[in-house]
């Protein structure tokens, strides 16, 4: 299955972690013509520059200088701080892109079975703090849309049928819905 958007689209890839969203990210996307932006990333860069906090920091002033420029983005976050998703959603908004949430779905099982299985572990206070909240979200979601194009809710088995996040000129406008796979 393909996903379709256009090419000055900003594609947030929320969920809790563990979800998918890095592997979806890397297995989907075409980084030489979508500016990604992957906490991963900016861990594992050379002189990455330890410490959580400015880790979030950076991401987040990467976040903005990439919203302001051209092009397609697609922006790699947990998705369960209101805040941050209404920042990206506005700061699209007033570049008049059009901002689309990508929702990985998993059971807290399954994302500390993906969380073990890349050797990082989330502490079970801050897994259960980030379980409660995108809860919220999703029935938030569930009630309508927000500032969103798109919401596209997706289950592990079904993000594992995802080929490509594509990128294509702008269409027409039209409704947009929620959807669950």
């Amino acid at each position: 299955m393909r996903l379709d958007y256009p090419n000055d689209a900003v594609v947030v890839v929320a969920g809790v972690p563990g979800a998918g969203k890095t592997t979806l990210i890397r297995r989907t996307v075409d980084r030489e013509t979508v500016q990604v932006l992957d906490t991963d990333d900016r861990r594992r860069a050379p002189g990455a520059t330890p410490g959580r906090a400015r880790l979030y920091l950076g991401h987040y002033a990467r976040i903005v200088r990439a919203l302001l420029g051209h092009g397609p983005v697609v922006v790699h976050t947990r998705g369960t701080h209101a805040v941050s998703r209404g920042v990206v959603a506005a700061l699209a908004a007033l570049r008049g892109r059009p901002a689309h949430l990508l929702l990985l779905d998993a059971a807290p099982a399954e994302a500390m079975a993906g969380q073990v299985a890349r050797g990082r572990r989330v502490g079970a206070g801050e897994m259960d703090r980030q379980v409660r909240r995108w809860g919220r979200l999703v029935r938030r979601l569930e009630r309508g849309r927000g500032p969103w194009a798109t919401v596209l809710r997706l289950d592990r088995a079904s993000a594992a049928q995802v080929t490509a996040l594509d990128f294509a000129p702008p269409l027409p406008a039209r409704g947009a819905a929620v959807v669950a796979v």
